[in-house]
């Protein structure tokens, strides 16, 4: 598996009345991708690696007032001529954040450099006397060159209206995640990658379809699916013994689970189930009488 590097990024909102000035939002990615904000004005501050000859130097955007993007180093060395290595850089995004001027909805875009796992960190600070609750949420995923993963960060400065961080997800994003926890070798072997695969595309069909009740029922099946190949998993490791054939890694198991919770409250609910489900509640009440 590849290796996670971390970098961060610091973003602070600029004002003219610092009066309003209530903290810090801070967000951090992994080095496996650039990143691009939007803020609720839709102005945009990042850089696109996408088809530039130097992925680590993107297409720019500079458009939020007061705000900059760069790729710095972390730490100094005291050795002489020292040049930083990949390892050692962080990409930094930093602007002043204010309220109520900044209230709304955030977009966080983040695009593959290489094939990796990465971790989006979103952190709200404070200013001391401020009555802003901290806000602080890790999201760990999977990406490859060129992919597009999007989140939406809300936040208010009416209190105690809560800040909030989630993944855009659709079809195609577990699709992708799927993918990619097969490359990275966090789920295999071939057997089992063609069988998800095939069950995303009877859901993707049922979807076409709008077929919402057999799509639900397919997309349950695959988060079932997936439990169980890690259940066992969890078994084999715990017991030291040979590692199974069908295997999905802890890492792996969180992220496509989440894509699959995030799809299923996109669909209706299941009419029919929830009324055997209140048939069987009814005789159970009558049973106990």
């Amino acid at each position: 598996m590849q290796k996670s590097l971390w970098l961060i990024v610091f973003i602070v909102t600029v004002c003219e009345s610092f009066s309003q000035d209530r903290g810090f939002l801070h967000v951090s990615t992994g080095v496996q991708v650039q990143f691009i904000v939007t803020d609720p004005s839709g102005r945009r501050t990042g850089e696109d690696p996408r088809g530039m000859p130097n992925p680590m130097q993107g297409k720019a955007f500079r458009e939020i007032p007061g705000a900059s993007y760069s790729v710095g180093s972390v730490g100094d060395s005291p050795e002489k001529e020292y040049k930083p290595s990949r390892e050692d850089l962080q990409f930094d995004f930093q602007c002043r954040f204010i309220t109520p001027d900044n209230d709304g909805a955030y977009t966080i875009q983040t695009i593959g450099i290489e094939l990796g796992v990465y971790s989006l960190f979103v952190d709200i600070s404070p200013r001391r006397g401020s009555n802003l609750k901290p806000f602080r949420k890790r999201m760990k995923d999977l990406t490859d060159i060129g992919q597009v993963t999007e989140y939406k960060f809300t936040y208010s400065s009416t209190y105690p209206t809560p800040a909030n961080l989630a993944k855009v997800v659709a079809l195609q994003t577990l699709r992708q995640d799927l993918d990619n926890s097969y490359k990275l070798k966090l789920l295999g072997e071939k057997e089992l990658h063609k069988d998800l695969s095939h069950r995303l595309d009877k859901l993707e069909k049922y979807l076409s379809d709008k077929d919402s009740s057999k799509a639900r029922h397919e997309l349950e099946k695959f988060g079932e699916k997936i439990e169980d190949v890690r259940d066992q998993t969890i078994k084999t490791e715990q017991k030291k013994q040979k590692p199974l054939k069908h295997f999905i890694t802890a890492d792996a198991y969180q992220i496509l689970q989440e894509d699959v919770s995030a799809l299923l409250k996109q669909l209706p609910d299941d009419k029919k189930k929830k009324e055997k489900e209140g048939k069987k509640e009814k005789r159970g009440d009558k049973d106990d009488d």
